[in-house]
């Protein structure tokens, strides 16, 4: 039995996601703001190499959230206009079902591991 997908249902996992996509947004904010707090001090040259490497990490990890909220509105246009899916100039779906979670799954594991690496490294550190 194949189960269809209410557009009703798609708003609100869309919704849903864009809120985790946004919490990721102020946890990586705040995990730069304790990097800062370290590159200001008078760090040993090693542990200034791994605040640069996750500033970098955290950059990443801001731009893709933001392809993922970006993606997500735009589902969430597509599906308001009642229109069918579309792939955008990037050849990333839109409002594939199948595709976003998979793409939602994989960010969330992502930040998931980052999240846990950089709690080691503060832990280290404190």
């Amino acid at each position: 039995m194949e189960i269809t997908t209410q557009p009703t249902d798609l708003t609100e996992q869309i919704n849903s996601w864009k809120e985790e996509v946004n919490e990721v947004r102020e946890d990586a904010k705040m995990m730069r703001e304790r990097l800062e707090q370290i590159a200001l001090s008078s760090a040993p040259r090693e542990v200034m190499s791994r605040v640069e490497h996750f500033e970098n990490r955290l950059l990443r990890q801001r731009e893709v959230a933001d392809e993922m909220f970006h993606d997500l509105k735009q589902c969430a246009k597509k599906l308001s206009a009642e229109q069918p899916p579309t792939v955008i100039h990037d050849d990333r779906p839109i409002c594939d079902y199948d595709t976003m979670s998979n793409r939602m799954e994989i960010f969330q594991k992502l930040f998931i591991e980052l999240k846990e690496d950089f709690n080691q490294f503060m832990d280290s550190e404190l």
